[in-house]
């Protein structure tokens, strides 16, 4: 079904009245069926039931907020009470159908669960659903928040089930499993989805002619995007956006007026937090401070970034970007890290804090990302020292020649590469004569130290030369777990997930713990410190790993090799003994 343009309601003030504003989501609210966006679905079941006569006495709407399940309810009331009924659809001019939409018809209540939720509301709302109706043919309750209603359906649980034959209940949710299944039960069930950018732009551009304003296409788009499928909540921002002074909507303007960064500022905040910049990452956040932007919104409009960029990579298709060209491992890295920050923390400061502590995460911890280098201050003449002589280091014989780079980079330790630059067995860490036989000339050292400093001071953990197997690097978590769960077990928020959790398979390079399945909620805490996790285990095994939890039944997994031995030595125990028990007495 393609829904008809809809029409300001004739009671409502046009966008040129002399009188009060009225909120363009309530000028241009839905008063028909036909006029519903989206929700083909719904509105084709509801009218064939009008029309047949197959109406029940319950319906529950379930939906994201703003995509019409309230407005759905008063165009049901409308057309159950229509005296002027056409192929299912409310005339929305007859008297019934005019005090319905004036909000003067007494058969039709609307309830705010939000705020009257308790036993005696219910109580106050039983004579009303028993009292014949007044001036209509049946009386519709409209209850909207319905899941804030608790101990309030002890009283309405039978009138649900067996109510008069002239009463219509119907619910509104965002939220259906804080109801009751015994609710449920006794209801019909309608899903109302969110809608897609194109409906939310189509509506917008009817509004934008009725009220002659004009809009850059972009601008619009953008309006609907930000919307997230909530079409009361792009008609809100519309309403601000008209009250601007702008002949013309620009994307521009749309970002300054709702706080958003702008494009150039979220890309370059993207690139500093791939190329590990620190500065560059923390000037791109002075900017938007001094601008006024919301951090919670950039971080929103980053990730969205990344992830169209993602999908493009992914779908092999072009994207014009000033980092499409990074390995899809760190534009992997980066969405999960921006992700995992707590945009609900209250305080204008913490965002930033999070951001600036991803930002140094991103730039030291990562094998992959190293800080951008930047240029030394400039030394006066008279202040410049000589460099100390270093002597030329000798030629190498070809028989020694430098061994192959590691097969993944930065995995490679200085010991490794020692061992593989001369065929004697390593050092103990005391240079070799310059005379001895094979031994690595004095000058290839320089490199080898620099990489110890650089790794010291990033704090990351020597790696070996080549990448274990699967089953060993599994097998040294298994080994290990002990040791990372007191690791972890130093941060009292992180002990209780530690404990409660095990390593369960490997991915690749990700490290899969498992939480008890009655449990699942532990599983969120710990994916938003998987950073924790992750450093405890690297430090532990010696191999940088990625960490993701899942809910299973740990009683199905074979115990580590810790709990192995004590399940040795209980069986053991029970052989000895045949099985028999003895009771513990207190010693004085």
């Amino acid at each position: 079904m393609t829904p008809t343009p809809s029409t300001p309601s004739p009671h409502s003030a046009g966008p040129h009245s002399a009188g009060p504003h009225t909120a363009i989501y309530r000028r241009w609210r839905a008063q028909t069926f036909s006029q519903i966006v989206g929700q083909a679905a719904v509105v084709e079941t509801l009218r064939n039931a009008v029309r047949l006569g197959r109406v029940g006495h319950a319906y529950l709407f379930v939906g994201p907020r703003g995509t019409g399940k309230t407005s759905m309810a008063r165009i049901l009331a409308k057309a159950v009470n229509c005296t002027a009924l056409v192929d299912g659809e409310p005339c929305d001019a007859c008297p019934s159908c005019v005090a319905i939409r004036e909000g003067t018809a007494l058969d039709v209540a609307e309830f705010d669960a939000a705020s009257n939720n308790t036993v005696n509301d219910m109580r106050e709302l039983l004579p009303r659903v028993h009292t014949a109706p007044a001036d209509l043919r049946r009386k519709v309750f409209i209850v909207d928040e319905v899941q804030r209603i608790k101990e309030g359906w002890d009283v309405l649980l039978k009138t649900l089930e067996e109510p008069p034959p002239h009463v219509l209940f119907v619910f509104c949710t965002t939220d259906p499993t804080q109801i009751r299944p015994a609710v449920l039960s006794r209801v019909q069930r309608f899903n109302f989805r969110p809608l897609t950018v194109d409906e939310i732009v189509g509506k917008l551009d009817r509004i934008l002619a009725d009220d002659g304003r004009r809009a850059d296409p972009d601008a619009v788009r953008l309006v609907a995007e930000l919307a997230a499928g909530g079409m009361r909540d792009a008609e809100s921002m519309l309403d601000q956006l008209l009250s601007t002074a702008a002949e013309v909507l620009t994307a521009d303007g749309v970002r300054a007026q709702l706080g958003l960064a702008a494009s150039g500022e979220v890309d370059a905040l993207v690139t500093a937090l791939l190329e590990g910049d620190v500065l560059a990452g923390i000037r791109v956040l002075d900017r938007l401070e001094a601008e006024g932007r919301d951090l919670r919104l950039a971080i929103d409009q980053a990730i969205d970034r990344l992830r169209r960029l993602l999908f493009a990579r992914l779908a092999s298709e072009p994207v014009p970007s000033p980092f499409a060209s990074a390995p899809l491992a760190e534009l992997v890295a980066a969405v999960r890290g921006l992700a995992s920050l707590d945009t609900t923390r209250a305080g204008g400061g913490r965002q930033r804090v999070q951001l600036e502590l991803l930002l140094l995460q991103r730039a030291a911890a990562s094998p992959t990302v190293q800080p951008k280098p930047h240029p030394a201050p400039a030394v006066r003449p008279q202040e410049q020292v000589p460099a100390p002589h270093v002597p030329a280091p000798t030629a190498a014989p070809r028989a020694q020649a430098e061994p192959p780079a590691s097969p993944v980079p930065g995995r490679a330790s200085v010991a490794s590469r020692r061992e593989a630059a001369a065929p004697s067995p390593p050092s103990t860490g005391v240079a070799a004569p310059p005379g001895r036989a094979g031994a690595a000339p004095a000058g290839s050292r320089a490199p080898a130290t620099a990489a110890v400093s650089a790794a010291d001071a990033a704090g990351s953990v020597p790696q070996p030369a080549t990448p274990a197997g699967q089953d060993d690097l599994l097998d040294r978590v298994r080994v290990g777990w002990p040791a990372i769960v007191a690791a972890l077990s130093r941060t009292p928020l992180v002990k209780p997930l530690a404990e409660a959790c095990r390593p369960v398979r490997l991915d690749g390079h990700v490290v899969v713990l498992g939480f008890p399945e009655d449990k699942a909620f532990m599983r969120e805490k710990a994916e938003q410190r998987h950073v924790a996790f992750e450093d405890a285990i690297a430090a532990v095994v010696g191999t940088t790993v990625g960490v993701r939890c899942v809910a299973t039944n740990l009683e199905l997994l074979p115990p580590l090799p810790h709990e192995a031995i004590g399940r040795d030595n209980l069986d053991a125990a029970r052989r000895i003994f045949a099985g028999d028990l003895a009771d513990a007495v207190d010693v004085e």
